[in-house]
């Protein structure tokens, strides 16, 4: 073609990151005006439509999934529902027992002082059917006082829920004040669902208001040593508070028009906003800088960073948001609002990357690299350091450092096989909070059993055949050990739904308790009510409860395991046109969840370091394993995404694999060494809080990341890739109609200028 001629090859497309990044740098003030109006008017305008509403302790969706779920409503729909919620004040000594005058004083006006008790305006008493442990028969003295004769329970009800609940409970928590002023020496305690809720949502907003204290500095801190610069550190920050804001907006409003969220929906949003968020800005911002170090203007490096690092930020931010997405899989209603909650907050950063953070790139300019600080401020070479010399010393020996690295990572992994699901109770608590307090006296003044109800539902009870066959399985069911009476029963009105109530003792995550349910659905209640036609009895209580939230989310992990891999080998198939590399990428990640999985059952199953971290060892709560494996897989896509574009921009340049290897680890290593350290503080935090779920969450989020920044990124990946060679973009021919998306699309200075319409500037003084 003669030189001059016009060109007949068409122009390649511009990346859309590039195109939004251009025209957010073009107005740059209506962008950074309408990111804060919307980011910050989310969140106004949420608290102006009400508070958060969130989901009790124990709370139950409102649709029957299991047959504990099937037993309640079926009672409930007979007509004998009348709104309530049981309500105990314990009274214990260490020195008085029960016959002693002052103790029996104590517990008389306690009780008197409970059944006069008024509550909505002083119109009705606050509590109803009172009993007084003094004065009950001898055969039901046993299950109010305790053995020792040092500690007595005072059962009442409160007929009321909702708001009514709140007005009826204030006035009585007012008056157990009083009662225990006017006997010091009685330890009084009161437990109640409300009441255990209202007290862990304290906790909580608590711990999240100290968690941000602390994440918010530490974070800084990071950003400032990865950076060298104040002002190049602010700018993560900025764009994680107001991207954190919109989101607690999202997770107000999605609380007061689909369904309440969990107390802790807020401290995940802040867990796995803040992470991202600075991540993201930390792969533009880095992008960006070295970019003006190679001389281009700021218009320019905005354009590469946005066209590189910026759609590398997309496709992990998808990644993310897909891994979350199966979530949505699960049918619980607290799930999905924690899955809406962290994926609104990713949306909301990955949006924030690509146009906030490119607008303020565009003003800083080279102020970007003011308030440099000494040392960490330094100018340092692209690609060298510690890291590099790391990742060609393991590609001398990629044999050796595979085995070494995945003996290491099966090693932590192998206590998972002994993973224990359940679900938290009071206990798992603090011993700070007064409901946790009363739950340990009860179990241990009650060691037989006092709350922990097994309770079997009955249709068609006011037939003789049927009751005949409630007392046989009464029988039946207390010749059971570990179940004690005397058994209860509550009938509809017309007497045709029946609930037997025993006791059970030990705790609802007991394989023990579990495996008496199990015993019960499936021998006894069909050999006793299996010949009655139409006659249905359905098991419930604690423990099935549990029992079946555990065998639901082991079933579903399947379901939810197939779909985060699926999406995330299509995702890294059509980004890097491999089947090697999101193969590889699967197995890696499924290595670091692994490892983290037993690192939980290590700490909070078998108590190491318990003392240290502030755990109480029992079960693993229900869905963590699960949870982790979705935020984990979608964040590590993070990093793998990251290194894997820089590695293939240097073999589309024409390195060899190995070289491309070496050389897009070890330029993208400082970065991830950075973002990492981001993330395992972040998710470090919130092990120091007291809400067990967080803790098991931080404590596995951590480890994984920072297993997957070390071991697996430095290590295996260079290791493996080593070993593979070109065999690592293998494409077999029946897929190459797939389309060539790249995730590292470089510009030259003259081909942005072009495609501004402009002359290419000289570079600005920093």
């Amino acid at each position: 073609m003669k030189q001059g001629s016009p060109s007949t090859a068409p122009a390649p497309r511009t990346p859309a990151t590039v195109r939004v990044a251009v025209w957010s740098a073009r107005h740059s003030w209506l962008v950074v005006f309408a990111w804060f109006v919307a980011t910050i008017g989310m969140f106004v305008a949420s608290l102006a439509t009400g508070d958060t509403q969130t989901r009790g302790l124990g709370a139950n969706d409102t649709e029957a999934r299991f047959e504990s779920d099937r037993a309640y409503e079926l009672f409930k729909g007979s007509g004998t529902d009348e709104p309530s919620q049981s309500f105990l004040l314990i009274l214990a000594s260490d020195r008085l027992t029960v016959g002693d005058p002052a103790f029996d004083r104590a517990v008389r006006d306690a009780v008197s002082r409970l059944r006069t008790v008024t509550g909505e305006g002083g119109r009705e008493p606050a509590l109803a059917q009172v009993i007084d442990p003094l004065s009950v028969p001898p055969g039901v003295a046993g299950a109010l006082i305790s053995d020792d004769r040092r500690a007595v329970r005072i059962p009442a009800r409160v007929m009321a829920q909702g708001e009514a609940l709140d007005a009826k409970l204030e006035p009585v928590v007012a008056e157990i004040g009083q009662i225990r002023a006017d006997h010091p020496s009685i330890r009084i305690l009161p437990l109640s669902a409300r009441l255990a809720n209202d007290e862990i949502i304290d906790l909580v907003n608590r711990d999240l208001d100290s968690s941000l204290l602390l994440t918010m500095p530490l974070t800084f801190l990071i950003l400032l040593l990865a950076f060298g610069a104040i002002v190049a550190a602010v700018v993560p920050l900025v764009l994680a508070v107001s991207a954190l804001l919109a989101a607690f907006g999202v997770v107000n409003l999605y609380s007061q028009h689909v369904a309440p969220v969990a107390e802790f929906a807020n401290q995940l949003v802040v867990l796995i906003g803040l992470a991202v968020a600075v991540d993201y800005s930390l792969f533009m911002i880095t992008r960006f800088r070295a970019e003006r170090k190679r001389g281009r203007d700021k218009h320019t490096a905005i354009e590469v960073a946005s066209g590189t690092a910026g759609r590398a930020v997309l496709f992990s931010g998808l990644a993310v948001m897909f891994s979350l997405a199966g979530l949505f899989l699960i049918d619980d209603e607290t799930f999905r609002a924690m899955a809406a909650g962290t994926t609104a907050v990713v949306l909301i950063a990955v949006v924030g990357s690509l146009t906030f953070l490119p607008v303020t790139l565009a003003i800083l300019g080279g102020r970007v690299d003011r308030g440099r600080i000494p040392y960490f401020g330094r100018e340092r070479e692209e690609g060298g350091g510690a890291w590099s010399h790391l990742v060609r010393t393991v590609s001398r020996r990629p044999v050796l450092a595979t085995l070494l690295s995945g003996v290491l990572l099966l090693a932590l992994a192998a206590p998972a096989l002994r993973l224990h699901l359940g679900e938290s109770d009071l206990s798992a608590f603090p011993s700070s909070l007064t409901s946790v307090q009363a739950v340990e006296l009860l179990n241990e003044k009650w060691p037989e059993g006092t709350t922990l109800e097994l309770q079997v539902v009955v249709t068609r009870a006011n037939e003789h055949a049927t009751q005949t066959a409630m007392s046989r399985f009464s029988d039946a069911v207390l010749a059971v050990p570990g179940v004690s009476g005397p058994a209860e029963m509550g009938s509809s009105a017309d007497g045709g739904v029946a609930m037997l109530s025993y006791v059970l003792a030990g705790t609802q995550n007991d394989e023990s308790d579990r495996e008496i349910v199990r015993r019960l659905r499936s021998e006894t209640v069909p050999a006793t009510f299996g010949g009655l036609p139409g006659v249905e009895a359905l098991v419930t209580g604690d423990v099935a409860e549990t029992l079946d939230e555990v065998d639901y989310f082991g079933d579903a992990m399947p379901r939810v395991f197939a779909f985060v891999l699926g999406l995330s080998f299509l995702l890294l198939l059509v980004a890097f046109r491999s089947v090697v590399i999101p193969l590889k990428a699967i197995l890696l990640n499924l290595l670091s969840t692994a490892a983290a999985y037993g690192v939980l059952v290590l700490v909070f199953q078998e108590g190491w370091f318990a003392s240290l971290l502030g755990v109480k060892p029992g079960v693993i709560e229900q869905f963590v394993p699960l949870f982790i494996f979705t935020i984990l897989f979608g964040l590590s896509m993070d990093y793998h995404v990251f290194i894997l574009s820089r590695i293939k921009e240097a073999r589309d340049r024409g390195l060899s694999s190995h070289d491309a290897v070496v050389r897009g680890i070890a330029i993208t290593s400082g970065t991830i060494t950075s973002a990492a350290a981001i993330m395992v503080v972040v998710f470090a935090v919130f092990v120091t809080l007291r809400l067990v779920i967080v803790k098991e969450l931080g404590l596995g989020l951590a480890v994984a990341v920072f297993l997957d920044a070390t071991v697996v990124r430095t290590i295996l990946l260079p290791a493996t890739m080593r070993l593979l060679g070109e065999w690592n973009w293998w494409l077999p021919r029946w897929l190459r109609w797939i389309p060539q998306v790249t995730l590292e699309t470089d510009l030259t200075a003259d081909d942005a200028s072009e495609r501004r319409g402009t002359v290419t500037p000289a570079p600005e003084a920093a």
